[in-house]
């Protein structure tokens, strides 16, 4: 079993890792050319569903500019944090509740939206959270399948 927890963690590893690079390091940071004031104006939302709907409405279009980056944004964000859904609860038992992971996930989604604000990558958008929460909890939904259970919570959380 130890050497199962040790592959389950080192998984996570990988896959923190390259959430990090996702959220912080695909994009150049804007710190060089706006102004936070700017920046804010810019790059944030606060209007639950309003980049959603436009997205949606960009691919259902068949947008040549826009079609592909909003299904490549829309199912991104969904499926970005989908393995934390898995990883949590197989590494820690406290995250196999819903209302402890909820509450963690929620910090860890809202601590990367603060940090790509602050360091100017990406945006700062609740539909992102939306999204990225909805993944999460999809992740963890399929912890609840028996062969999910069987293949990583046998006795491998700290």
């Amino acid at each position: 079993m130890r050497a199962k927890r040790l592959i389950v963690f080192a998984l996570f590893v990988l896959y923190a890792a390259a959430v990090y690079y996702l959220l912080f390091y695909i994009r150049s940071s804007m710190l060089n050319f706006y102004t936070y004031g700017e920046y804010f104006r810019e790059n944030t939302n606060f209007v639950p569903f309003r980049t959603i709907i436009e997205f949606v409405r960009y691919f259902r279009a068949d947008d040549a500019v826009y079609g592909e980056l909003s299904f490549d944004n829309l199912w991104g964000n969904l499926a970005v944090f989908m393995p934390a859904g898995i990883f949590f609860p197989a590494l820690w038992k406290k995250q196999r509740s819903f209302g402890v992971f909820a509450l963690t996930i929620t910090a860890v989604i809202i601590g990367a939206e603060i940090v790509q604000f602050l360091t100017m990558r990406g945006s700062c958008d609740i539909d992102d959270f939306i999204l990225n929460i909805s993944g999460a909890f999809i992740g963890f939904a399929f912890t609840k399948l028996n062969i999910v259970k069987k293949l990583i919570f046998t006795d491998i959380s700290f």
